[in-house]
């Protein structure tokens, strides 16, 4: 009985080598596409807090409102962050919240 050769060693770290190559680009999507929902969800809390100074403020749809005005109508009170370091941008009523990430949008429900 004898131990591994180097043809064993070789085989062993190509196998290796393929299961990191397959699984490496799954768990980098995975990360994207969880902060993309983290995003949106966000987004979504900006919307809301829009719509409630609206209506505490009895403004029409055309009226402009900016992020510090509706952080007091957020959940803790205090601005929401992008987890990939994106800035939120509020410029009014008839424009959903954006975010400066490529692919982090609140898209219509109809979408």
């Amino acid at each position: 009985m004898r131990g591994f050769g180097a043809v064993d060693w070789l085989l062993g770290l190509a196998v290796l080598g393929l299961a990191l190559a397959v699984f490496i680009p799954y768990t980098v999507s995975d990360k994207q596409d969880r902060s993309i929902l983290i995003c949106v969800k966000n987004l979504r809390e900006l919307d809301k807090a829009m719509r409630l100074w609206q209506l505490d403020n009895q403004k029409d749809t055309l009226s402009v409102v900016t992020l510090e005005e509706i952080i007091p109508y957020l959940k803790d009170g205090e601005a929401l962050k992008c987890p990939l370091a994106g800035q939120y941008i509020v410029t009014g009523l008839t424009n959903p919240p954006s975010c400066t990430m490529p692919g982090h949008a609140l898209l219509n429900e109809g979408e």
